[in-house]
């Protein structure tokens, strides 16, 4: 047997107990990836010398494109996800079992993840203020809730609790991308709960957005807040949405989740302990927000090393 035969075999039994989305990233990885360079070795032939070759290729030179190597992240993934399928392969006495110590190169310090100036989030609020719509007050919603865009576009205003001023975070829309039994590939949107259960939250609604609430709330439970319909919006529409705004206010491209990440740096600047924030923004540890979430900027760098002067 093929490690490419004993994947699909492998990946139809996991599908049923992973997310769909979860199934369509294995699916992804081992189509483009694996598969590719492992699909048409036996299982045997899957040493660890050769699923340690196979993880720098990644690394170096595993774009699709060729462009380039992937991310660290990424082939630990499918280094893991091999390993995984291979064990389960070795369990049902498919293959001898082997052990499998893969090493990789000193991690690359990850570019910080742009946020917004105070001067800059003045402009943009300022601009929604003035010209509030669905989508403008998703913007403003965002920056005082730090959803993340999946979240965003899956909202309907029956989780807006207007009386306990509070939003109760329980779905996510994405894309995701499958091939059917024929082989043709599609993609589709998939609402579903959110990324893992510490992202299903409560978030308490502050009082600067309460008003643009009450202001643009349609009196149907079932609309969307993005679109004041019962039709949602996905992501990719809305991220395409919130760059030509950017561009129309002469502001700075960042990314949309660059609001999320803005949200927390607010926070933290202004007082705000980690732990608050961490289930703000539904993070499973606190070592998330603190590594990946929390921007000091010049000013409060400053203001540390000032503090010397005390001593």
């Amino acid at each position: 047997m093929t490690y490419g035969q004993w994947l699909t075999e492998w990946l139809g039994r996991k599908e049923d107990f992973v997310k769909e989305a979860t199934a369509a990233g294995y699916a992804a990885s081992i189509e483009n990836h694996i598969l590719p360079q492992l699909g048409g070795l036996t299982l045997e032939e899957i040493t660890e010398d050769r699923l340690q070759k196979t993880a720098l290729y990644w690394l170096g030179e595993g774009r699709c494109d060729g462009s380039g190597g992937l991310a660290d992240r990424t082939v630990r993934g499918m280094v893991t996800l091999v390993k995984v399928s291979l064990r389960a392969a070795a369990k049902e006495g498919r293959m001898p079992p082997q052990h499998y110590d893969i090493y990789f190169p000193p991690m690359q310090k990850r570019p910080q993840m742009r946020v917004l100036s105070k001067e800059e989030q003045a402009i943009l609020l300022q601009y929604i203020y003035l010209h509030l719509t669905p989508k403008n007050l998703g913007i403003f919603f965002c920056l005082h809730t730090g959803l993340r865009i999946g979240e965003l576009c899956a909202l309907q205003w029956k989780d807006v609790d207007m009386t306990l001023r509070t939003i109760s975070v329980r779905h996510t829309v994405q894309r995701i991308y499958r091939r059917d039994d024929t082989g043709r590939g599609s993609t589709r949107v998939l609402m579903t709960s959110p990324k893992s259960g510490s992202s299903v939250r409560t978030v308490p609604v502050s009082t600067l957005l309460y008003p643009l609430l009450e202001r643009m709330h349609p009196g149907d439970g079932e609309a969307y807040l993005l679109t004041g319909t019962r039709h949602h919006t996905e992501p990719r529409t809305y991220r395409d949405y919130f760059d030509r705004l950017l561009r129309k206010l002469g502001l700075p491209h960042i990314r949309f989740h660059g609001l999320r990440h803005t949200f927390a740096t607010r926070l933290i600047e202004n007082g705000a302990d980690y732990k608050t924030v961490s289930e703000l923004l539904g993070h499973a540890s606190v070592n998330i927000t603190l590594n990946l979430y929390v921007h000091p900027q010049m000013e409060q760098k400053r203001h540390a090393v000032e503090l010397l002067n005390c001593l």
